[in-house]
Formats: structure tokens, sequence, C-alpha cells
């Protein structure tokens, strides 16, 4: 059956996701994702795309594009075929690197657009690499407090938050970087809370098995395997997804478990 073709409308708001291949690493040091990087701007130049917020992430990215008439697919497809080159070449492998077709969701709402910059921008510290979002070096949010354009139309992105260059500044600060962020500022759940939910559990997984060394384990561990080894790291991901606060049904649709096998792996602790 043919893949459906993606419609995307000129001119309008659109979060991208691309995962590697598994979950497998597409960056695997800074000069990969300074290559990402370049390559990134000369994709934006061409398709005449402007970059509000992006995050690289050991094993996936996320950009807040606004697409100008060219369509979005040819943005992605030269940008990931371009850096598959260079990661194979570099590399000596051959293949994709990329986990199946990107992701794109339009951002139609405020709400929806301040969510999405938050969480673009908590995505180190979610999973678990700085403790706070300025200290990492692969994302926009750095170059936006240091009135930075870069990569990112620094004007534009903050021209949601006010008119106000010193107010707009502030709420993106108060979006992006405080616990107690306002509903009346804009924070709304983030594309839908089942999105959220699988986004999060996967971080505390891939943080979990990197931890223990067990990356290879995490295909296993999530089809229901009964090794006495993936048992005991599918026992400390429950536990440590139920301390971040997650419902037993979320653990156990992840985990492809049933309700009750997650609620006796939670009683455990």
């Amino acid at each position: 059956m043919p893949r459906r073709k993606r419609n995307v409308e000129p001119h309008t708001l659109q979060h991208v996701i691309q995962r590697g291949n598994n979950r497998n690493y597409i960056y695997e040091d800074n000069r990969d994702k300074k290559e990402f990087l370049s390559l990134l701007g000369t994709a934006l130049t061409l398709y005449e795309a402007t970059l509000l917020q992006y995050v690289l992430m050991d094993n996936h990215y996320h950009l807040l594009l606004k697409v100008g008439e060219k369509p979005l697919a040819s943005l992605v497809w030269f940008l990931n075929r371009s850096y598959t080159l260079y990661y194979n070449q570099r590399y000596h492998r051959i293949g994709t690197i990329y986990g199946g077709r990107y992701k794109s969701y339009l951002i139609t709402e405020d709400q929806k657009f301040y969510s999405i910059v938050r969480y673009i921008v908590q995505n180190p510290v979610k999973a678990g690499l700085v403790d706070s979002p300025g200290k990492y070096r692969y994302s926009g949010h750095a170059a936006v407090l240091k009135h930075e354009d870069g990569l990112i139309d620094r004007a534009m992105l903050l021209g949601y938050f006010s008119p106000d260059a010193k107010l707009a500044l502030s709420r993106y600060r108060q979006c992006t970087e405080h616990e107690n962020w306002s509903p009346q500022v804009g924070f709304a759940t983030i594309i839908d809370r089942k999105v959220e939910t699988e986004e999060r559990l996967a971080f505390l997984l891939d943080r979990l098995l990197g931890e223990k060394h067990q990356a290879d384990k995490r295909t296993m561990l999530v089809a229901g395997s009964s090794s006495s080894l993936v048992r005991d790291l599918r026992s400390e991901f429950v536990q440590l997804a139920i301390t971040d606060g997650h419902a037993l049904k979320d653990i156990a649709s992840f985990l492809h478990l049933s309700h009750e096998t997650v609620r006796r792996i939670g009683k455990g602790r």
C-alpha cells in the first residue's frame, strides 16, 4: 500500500521529530552534531524555512519550524539524506540511520506553541543530561538568552510571547525554565497527553539502560522477555516510572504488560 502523502500548508508552524533506527545514536560526538547543524542551516536557506527552536539529542532531534512555500518534506529529505551520507562515510557503513519517516505536527494554537517550545528546550533536562536547559550546548535555548540569532530567528520566536522585547524574553524564560508555569501565560499539554507520556517513559528507560550499559536489552524489555536480567531491569524501570509520577496503566501500555503485572511489580518497591 503506498504511503499517504503529507499535506503541509505553506507558512504553517510544524514540530518535526526524527529518531534513530531502533533508537540508536545518530550523533556519536560533538563533531557529528556540528555537522548536522551546518547542514540544517543549508536546508533552511534552500527551502526558505524559519527555525524557531531545536534540540539535538543523541538518538533523535526536534525542530520547530515555520515553513515557507517549499514543502517541509523536501527540507527534511535533504537534511536527513545529507547527514546520512556524512555519517555513513565517516563511520564506514551503509543504509539508513533513521527509524522510519519523520513525524510532523501542525501547531494551530498559541498554547500548543508555548508548550512545544518548553518541551523541546526541556528535553536534555528530562533526559538527565543537564540540570538546567541553558547548560545544554545543542539546542537553541542558550542563543536566545544571549541575544544571538544563529540558526534561530530569535525575533520571530520571542514575538509569539509579546511585542515588547523585554517582556517577551521574560515570558520565554518563564515558559522554558520555571517549574511553576502559569496557564494564563500559555502552558498546555504537549501535543497530547499520550505522546507526552510515551516520550517521558522512553527517556526514563533509555537513561536507565544507558546507566546499566544494557541498551541492547531495550527491545527484549518492552517485548515482554522473561529472562532474569530483563525481569530485573523491568522491575527497576517500573519502580522508577512510578516514582516519576506515571500511572500504572500508562506504564503497562508502554511495556506491553497487564495492569495487574505492573501493579505487582510496583508493590515490590
